[in-house]
């Protein structure tokens, strides 16, 4: 982020520069010599990277007067006249040989959002990845996706650095790394801002491997006491460990009223599972029936036991939140405990 170009991503066999250039709406459409200084930042990476696998692209916001030289660069472009070639290589001061090979490697893509519309589209886009979440989530998480990349873009600029970097021309000192890291912006660390929005409507689920507590417990003792098998109580402290990265997430999150929606569904789900506990703690060894029907009827009614879409109305981590619940001493699993 934030290098000579405004943007240089790294793709598994090439890279790609961006150059993005705004202006206001009143100033009309643009034109050739509208986007020379784009040009010439981009020339000035092919310069240094065009014997890699690289794409040069200048990113527009609005249109490309309709008649105006600066269209034979758009995507679909055919040949580049000489005329073109002249008039940009003067500017870039370079050699015409020079010039057209460069604009051959050159696309200009115009009409994008306009700034002041950058943040909902944004958010539009997001909301198409994981259509149930909500848009109080969305907004927290694409505010938090911009501070990261107003951190890149605010470290200090690589110079020739990132070049050797790309090129691999030398080994790069433990200094200098750490200045290309806080530059990057990598899959892993967006995944870890956006959680679980980027595994779709529902998050994926994760094997907790470290679930031998010294002590079993509440909610292990509670389902022992119910008479549940080894498999249930994995599955359950599995579930309850889920729920709580998902509550955590919502906690940490500064979404509006998380706290109060929280209680809200852990109430609404309280008063579910004690009445399936009701029902059927009379039974012989009855955590196993009241599991296998509260896992029913979590699935018949997620609308109504997560309005709020806390949980994304996942039966799963619903039942992973009413596991956390047992931990509280809230409910049991049909015979009480001290």
């Amino acid at each position: 982020m934030e290098h000579f170009e405004d943007i240089v991503i790294e793709y598994d066999d090439y890279w790609h520069f961006i150059q993005v250039k705004t202006r206001n709406a009143e100033r009309g459409s643009w034109k050739l010599t509208d986007a020379i200084d784009g040009l010439k930042s981009l020339y000035r990476a092919f310069h240094e990277t065009s014997h890699l696998e690289a794409k040069y692209s200048l990113f527009i916001e609005g249109a490309i007067s309709s008649r105006d030289e600066l269209n034979a660069l758009a995507p679909g472009k055919t040949d580049i006249s000489d005329e073109i070639i002249q008039k940009v290589s003067q500017k870039l001061e370079i050699e015409d040989s020079k010039c057209r090979v460069f604009l051959k490697a050159v696309t200009v893509h115009p009409n994008q959002p306009p700034r002041t519309h950058i943040t909902s589209h944004n958010i539009h886009l997001m909301g198409q990845v994981s259509a149930s979440t909500t848009i109080c989530e969305i907004e927290s998480l694409e505010e938090k996706l911009t501070d990261e990349i107003l951190r890149a873009m605010s470290c200090d600029r690589l110079e020739n650095l990132l070049y050797h970097y790309i090129a691999k021309v030398e080994e790069i000192e433990d200094g200098n790394r750490s200045r290309i890291d806080a530059k990057r912006l990598t899959a892993s660390n967006i995944t870890d801002i956006l959680g679980s929005l980027t595994s779709g409507d529902y998050p994926l689920l994760l094997r907790i491997t470290d679930l031998n507590a010294p002590t079993p417990t509440k909610l292990e003792k509670k389902l022992i006491a119910g008479g549940a098998t080894e498999r249930i109580i994995k599955n359950a402290k599995e579930l309850r460990a889920n729920a709580s990265i998902r509550e955590a997430e919502i906690l940490s999150s500064g979404f509006f009223m998380e706290e109060e929606k929280i209680v809200d569904a852990q109430l609404r789900l309280e008063t579910l599972a004690n009445s399936v506990v009701e029902r059927f703690e009379d039974s012989d060894k009855p955590a196993k029936t009241i599991w296998l029907e509260l896992r029913k009827e979590i699935t018949q009614t997620v609308s109504s036991v997560d309005p709020n879409r806390l949980y994304k109305q996942d039966p799963y981590l619903l039942l992973g939140a009413v596991c956390g619940l047992s931990d509280e001493c809230r409910i049991d699993w049909g015979v009480k405990i001290a």
